[in-house]
C-alpha cells in the first residue's frame, strides 16, 4: 500500500539504543562559559576525562573541569516508549510516542511511532491524516521563477549570492561551495537539511495534535550570509532595529534571513582563547616538546566546542525564524491581519530547540526563557495574562523592563497554553485572522480577541498558569534534582 511505502522510505527498524548516557557540565578553563553535553564519558588515568560526542567526535578535558551525571539517554527513553505500545498494540500510545519524539528533537522516531500506529490501525482518522500530510510534503513544490526576481530584489541585487533549492525551501547565499570535511556538505546545504527538519517537524506537530495546516504551494524564500558583518550592512538598510537580532522573518517579503553563526561577537571569547591556544599547540608540535599533552588536548577539544557551540545556535535560531516564517505560510497565523508580537514570539521561542539544553525539540524548556520568567514573574501588575494578551508586555518593555523580559512571559504564557488549553489557542489564531487589516491595533482590542476565547475573569486560569509554571524545569534542573 502506498502508506507503507511512504514510511519505509524514511524509517529503519526501531532498536533499544543505550539505557543511559552521561550529562556532562563541562567549564571551559579561564572562562565563565559552561558547556552542557549528553554522551559517553570516561575518566582516565591522570585525572582526565574522554568525551564521546555523537557528532563531533571525542573531545579530552581535565576532570576539575567536569561534572559528570548518569542519566537515561534520550534516545532509549524514546524508543523504550515506543516498543512498549508496539508490544501492547497501543496505537494512542503509539502517538504519545510519537509526541515525545517530537519533544526530544527525534524526528526519525517520530516517523517509527506513526508506522507503528498505521500498522496498528490504518483507518484511524489520526492516522491516515498522518499519512497524508506525509504523502503531500513529499512530493516536490513546483519552482516559481519570480521568487528568484523577488529575492534578488529584496537583497539589493548583490551579485556574490547564488541560489541552491532543496524540497521546499528557496536559499540564497554568499557561504561559497566549500564542503565540511565532517559532514560531506557545504553550509548552504547543512542549512536546507536543518529548515526541512524544522519544516516537516512544525506541521507534523500540528496534525498529530488534530490542526492540518496548509502546506505552501510555493518554495520558502531565506537568505544566508556568511558574515555577520554583512549581515549588519544588510539588515541596516531595513531598519537598525534588526542589528540585534541573530535571524529575522520579514512579513512583508515573505523572507526569512540569517548569518552564519560563529561570525559574531558571541563567539569573541572562545575564538580569543581558541587562537591563543592553537598557536601554543602549532608550536609544540612544530618543536616537538614534550610533556604537554594536556595544552594539545584542550586546543583540540576547544576547537571542537566552538562547532558545538554554532550547530546548537544554528538549531535555535533557525528554529525560531522559521517558525515565524511557517505560521505566516500555513494558514495558522493571520498573513494580512495584525498579530500581536506576543503571540508570535510565544509561538516562536515555543518551537525554537534552546542552544544550551543537552537534547531539546518542539515544547523543550529553554533555560534563558524560563529565567527572563521567573525574574518578572513576582511582578503581578506585569506578569499577568491581560498584561501578556493586549501586547503591553512588549509595547512598554522600552520604559519598564527589557524585551527579553517580554519573550520570557509570551514563551511562558505560550508555553502553558500549548500544553494546558491547545484548542483554544488554536481559535485564538483563528480569532487574531478575522481582525480587521490594519497597521496598528490599541491594547483594548487586542484584549478583546483574547477575552472572546478565553474569558473576561482570568483568576482560575492566571493560578493554573502560575502553578505549571512552577512545574517546569530545565534538563539541568531535572538532573540535578534527580541526583539528590
Amino acid at each position: 500500500m502506498i502508506a507503507r511505502s511512504i514510511f519505509s522510505l524514511i524509517l529503519g527498524l526501531v532498536c533499544v539504543s543505550s539505557a543511559f548516557a552521561d550529562l556532562v557540565l563541562y567549564n571551559v578553563p579561564g572562562t565563565d562559559l559552561v558547556f552542557i553535553l549528553q554522551g559517553r564519558a570516561s575518566v582516565n588515568p591522570g585525572a582526565t576525562v574522554t568525551f564521546r560526542h555523537s557528532t563531533f567526535g571525542n573531545l579530552y578535558m581535565n576532570a576539575s573541569d567536569v561534572k559528570i551525571f548518569k542519566v537515561p539517554s534520550v534516545q532509549s527513553q524514546a524508543v523504550n516508549q515506543l516498543n512498549s505500545a508496539k508490544a501492547a498494540g497501543d496505537l494512542s500510545g503509539c502517538l504519545d510516542a510519537a509526541r515525545h519524539a517530537l519533544r526530544v528533537g527525534k524526528l526519525d522516531i517520530f516517523y517509527q511511532a506513526c508506522k507503528a500506529a498505521w500498522e496498528i490501525d490504518p483507518n484511524d482518522d489520526r492516522v491516515k491524516k498522518l499519512v497524508d500530510l506525509k504523502m503531500k510534503i513529499t512530493k516536490p513544490v513546483p519552482i516559481d521563477p519570480a521568487q528568484e526576481k523577488i529575492m534578488r530584489d529584496f537583497t539589493k541585487n548583490r551579485a556574490d549570492m547564488s541560489f541552491l533549492r532543496s524540497k521546499h525551501f528557496l536559499l540564497l547565499h554568499d557561504t561559497g561551495d566549500k564542503k565540511d570535511r565532517r559532514t560531506g556538505k557545504t553550509r548552504a546545504e547543512e542549512r536546507l537539511e536543518l529548515l526541512e527538519t524544522v519544516y516537516e517537524s512544525f506541521l507534523m506537530k500540528f496534525c498529530l495534535e488534530g490542526v492540518e495546516l496548509d502546506v505552501p504551494d510555493k518554495l520558502l524564500m531565506v537568505v544566508l550570509f556568511a558574515e555577520h558583518s554583512e549581515y549588519l550592512q544588510f539588515v541596516n538598510l531595513l531598519g537598525p532595529d534588526l542589528a540585534s537580532a541573530a535571524g529575522f522573518f520579514h512579513r512583508i517579503d515573505n523572507v526569512a534571513v540569517f548569518y552564519d553563526q560563529g561570525t559574531d561577537q558571541s563567539f569573541e571569547v572562545l575564538n580569543m582563547l581558541n587562537k591563543r591556544i592553537q598557536s601554543q599547540r602549532d608550536e609544540i608540535v612544530r618543536r616537538k616538546i614534550g610533556g604537554l599533552a594536556d595544552v594539545i588536548r584542550f586546543a583540540d577539544t576547544l576547537s571542537l566546542l566552538i562547532e558545538v557551540k554554532r550547530e546548537n545556535l544554528d538549531i535555535e535560531v533557525v528554529s525560531h525564524e522559521a517558525t515565524h516564517q511557517l505560521a505566516a505560510n500555513t494558514g495558522l497565523m493571520p498573513g494580512n491581519a495584525p498579530v500581536p508580537v506576543w503571540a508570535a514570539e510565544g509561538l516562536a521561542t515555543y518551537f525554537e530547540s534552546p542552544k544550551q539544553a543537552a537534547w531539546s525539540g518542539i515544547g523543550a524548556v529553554n533555560a534563558e526563557r524560563l529565567g527572563w520568567y521567573r525574574e518578572l514573574a513576582p511582578i503581578r501588575n506585569i506578569s499577568n495574562i491581560d498584561f501578556i494578551a493586549s501586547d503591553q508586555i512588549f509595547t512598554r518593555a522600552a520604559n519598564n523592563f527589557s524585551t527579553l523580559h517580554g519573550y520570557g512571559q509570551a514563551w511562558a504564557l505560550t508555553h502553558f497554553l500549548m500544553d494546558k488549553h491547545f484548542d483554544k489557542l488554536i481559535e485564538y489564531y483563528r480569532e487574531l485572522g478575522k481582525m480587521p487589516k490594519a497597521t496598528h491595533t490599541t491594547p483594548e482590542e487586542l484584549q478583546k480577541v483574547f477575552d472572546k476565547v478565553f474569558g473576561k475573569d482570568k483568576q482560575a486560569l492566571d493560578g493554573q498558569w502560575r502553578a505549571y509554571m512552577r512545574s517546569l524545569k530545565t534538563d539541568l534542573e531535572q538532573t540535578l534534582e534527580d541526583a539528590r
